[in-house]
């Protein structure tokens, strides 16, 4: 019953205080010999070791709490996964397409307009690897020139770019198109149960042929993979879903040609529904009609659409006809696509369903001297000893609080350890030590007297001294890697601080790394952060081609963040703004730690992308960077040119300009210029090249 104390004996020996007991009595006996022959409660050796083993059931007792109790800020208790170095599920557990599948959910989800798509493996020019994506826009009407619905460009163009930001290593798109939709009309006599309301049949029956002829799959909210028992790791299988979860049995085939009987399937099906009779069917404008047992064969790029003419459909009860008013069968059949068609905002149920831990915010650091728990009698406590206690008696005390004090640190210091978790199991990974420490000044009850002066830089020097700083960091830092099944031991660069930056800057990108890890260069988006290929992120920090990220730089200017460019500016830089010259310049520092627009990120390490000069409204000298897409960024005001070009040198170094990287080549891509080459296009089939700094070619153990 909660709220009771147990009469069990605790499980854990370090909140057993009779255990503590026994254990450190029976130490002392074996210790001291016949020198300590009392060990009875009277005892004041015993006192001593009862208050010390009930202050290490405190410490035990806090090491057991929750992992967002130890991982929680003091007070509000609210976890940073980021800063700990640990990932949402919604970031760590999706991945990369991998199957057609996955393409077609992902195309699905994420470009507007697109009802459904479907990849068709193709080969071109000998070359594999390639998809034909079909896409159906059931909102295209071909015959209308108006801006006001979706155009069938626009939509190659965004599905050509959705796919090219998550395609696989060695795969790509040969060719993009969106399906015509072919005007078919169906005619039928269908009998219709007594109690079947005429227009409910009527608009289920057109929904339904519509589907059919031109399928589209049916979302579901997390919600209902919740209540269908899907656990964490199913729901978060293939690409992250964002508008509704598709269902494997939602993607079927594409339908390339039309069996009659399977629409007489589909109606016969359809609830109220007693027989078909009479049915038939033809694609528009051809004046052919198919009977039950025929083929309606499309033409290619093409797919069927339900002409939605109720005319040819009769309703019948016997052989009374049953009369549908065609407005009520509008609005519902409106309803019916409205409801196949429904999205969801999965990022907030992400958020509400999976939201970061928080803790209780206790102060795991409050510690509270166990020369406190004493009874008051030896005068050691926050009371002390009366005003006129003799100095034999005060000496005393300060003796036996000297003694103790040694206890007092190392408990002390245990629960500041234990706080100094949040900084420790993270990518700091404790920073510049792994051993955490505090003063006893105002935690022990008249200390003072027993503090030398230096007590804390002592203390300071002592811990530092025995902190084998690299070497834990690299065993904190791997262990939070197994979190994620990724190990790493690089040959290159050894040594334990080399180990520790290389996991670090795993652990920071671990995301990508592993959930991308198949996942090829966006070719469409090169200047994007995420346009390169996963595998290039893990195998530059194992071969210690770190990438660098960029600083806040202020020093002689006034540098900030890059900010886009007033467009009233864009003539001016382009016609008088000069060019700079880094190849004069020293080597800058490696300074990380700012995010950029993704537009910018790969420019910045482009010598050729930086300008200078004057901007009209502005003082001094500007700097700005044309990102891949031609839009200029300012990096900012400096006093003078020597400054700007100082400045502009020391972003462009930070942003990886003139430093070896690791680059991977997809064949794949390189296939148009085969009647170049005039050879065999097999060869660009599923193959990667490496590309690797030359000033190390000398180094063998580092090639392989």
């Amino acid at each position: 019953m909660s709220g009771t104390i147990p009469r069990a004996r605790p499980a854990d020996p370090g909140l057993d205080y009779e255990a503590l007991r026994t254990e450190g009595i029976a130490l002392v006996q074996a210790m001291s010999g016949q020198i300590w022959t009392d060990y009875n409660y009277s005892d004041p050796g015993v006192t001593v070791l009862e208050q010390l083993c009930y202050a290490l059931t405190e410490l035990s007792y806090r090491a057991g709490f929750p992992v967002e109790d130890l991982l929680g800020a003091p007070g509000s208790g609210r976890v940073a996964p980021t800063r700990q170095g640990l990932y949402p599920a919604r970031a760590i557990m999706p991945v990369n397409p991998v199957t057609a599948a996955d393409l077609r959910r992902l195309v699905i989800d994420r470009v507007r307009h697109v009802g459904n798509a479907w990849f068709t493996p193709v080969r071109a020019d000998g070359v594999d690897g390639l998809y034909r994506i079909d896409v159906l826009v059931p909102g295209l009407d071909p015959d209308c020139c108006d801006d006001t619905g979706p155009r069938a460009d626009a939509v190659e163009r965004r599905v050509q770019d959705c796919y090219a930001a998550h395609r696989a290593l060695c795969e790509d798109v040969q060719a993009v198109r969106v399906l015509t939709p072919v005007a078919t009309r169906v005619a039928a006599e269908v009998q219709i149960a007594d109690h079947a309301d005429a227009d409910t049949v009527m608009a289920d029956l057109l929904f339904r042929l519509g589907l059919h002829l031109s399928p589209e799959p049916e979302r579901a909210p997390l919600s209902a993979l919740l209540a269908a028992g899907r656990t964490t790791s199913q729901i978060f299988a293939g690409p992250l879903m964002l508008r509704g979860f598709i269902a494997d049995g939602q993607l079927t085939p594409l339908p390339q040609a039309v069996p009659v009987a399977g629409l007489q399937a589909v109606m016969a099906e359809t609830p109220g529904v007693l027989s078909v009779v009479a049915l038939r069917a033809r694609l528009m404008p051809g004046a052919a009609w198919f009977q039950v047992g025929e083929t309606l064969a499309l033409p290619d790029g093409a797919i069927a659409r339900l002409a939605a003419d109720q005319a040819e459909i009769r309703l019948l009860r016997g052989r009374a006809l049953c009369p549908v008013r065609p407005a009520r069968v509008a609005r519902l059949l409106a309803r019916r696509w409205s409801a196949r068609r429904r999205t969801y905002d999965l990022w907030q149920q992400y958020a509400a369903e999976y939201p970061a831990p928080a803790g209780s915010g206790t102060d795991l650091a409050a510690y509270v001297s166990v020369q406190d728990q004493f009874p008051a009698v030896y005068g050691i406590g926050e009371a002390g000893l009366p005003f006129d206690a003799p100095a034999e008696r005060v000496a005393a005390a300060l003796q036996l609080k000297g003694y103790l004090m040694p206890f007092d640190q190392v408990m002390a210091d245990y629960l500041s350890q234990m706080a100094f978790l949040r900084t420790l199991f993270s990518p700091a990974a404790g920073g510049e030590r792994t051993y955490a420490f505090q003063s006893l000044r105002g935690i022990v009850p008249g200390a003072e007297p027993l503090l030398a002066p230096g007590y804390e830089a002592g203390l300071a020097h002592l811990i530092g001294t025995t902190d084998p700083v690299s070497a834990r960091q690299a065993d904190i830092l791997g262990f939070l890697l197994s979190l994620y099944a990724q190990p790493l031991d690089p040959g290159m660069p050894a040594g334990p601080g080399a180990l520790a930056k290389a996991r670090r800057a795993l652990l920071r990108r671990v995301v990508p790394a592993s959930r991308d890890r198949g996942r090829g260069l966006d070719y469409r988006h090169g200047t994007h952060a995420r346009a390169t290929a996963g595998m290039e992120v893990r195998a530059r920090i194992e071969l210690g081609l770190l990438d660098s990220a960029l600083r806040r730089e202020r020093r002689g200017g006034e540098a900030s963040a890059p900010q886009r460019l007033d467009p009233a500016h864009h003539d001016t830089v382009a016609q008088g703004f000069m060019p700079l010259d880094f190849a004069a310049l020293e080597e800058g520092p490696e300074e990380p730690d700012q995010d950029l627009a993704p537009g910018l990120q790969a420019a910045l390490g482009e010598a050729d992308a930086y300008r200078m000069g004057k901007l009209a409204g502005h003082d001094g000298v500007a700097v700005v960077c044309q990102d891949g897409r031609g839009g200029w960024w300012l990096i900012g005001h400096f006093p003078a040119p020597r400054d700007a070009a100082a400045a502009a040198h020391r972003l462009w170094w930070a942003a990886g300009g003139g430093r070896s990287r690791l680059s991977v080549v997809e064949w794949t891509l390189l296939r148009h210029a085969l009647p170049l080459l005039d050879c065999d296009g097999a060869a660009f089939s599923f193959r990667v090249s490496a590309v690797l700094p030359a000033e190390r070619e000398a180094d063998s153990g580092w090639q392989r």
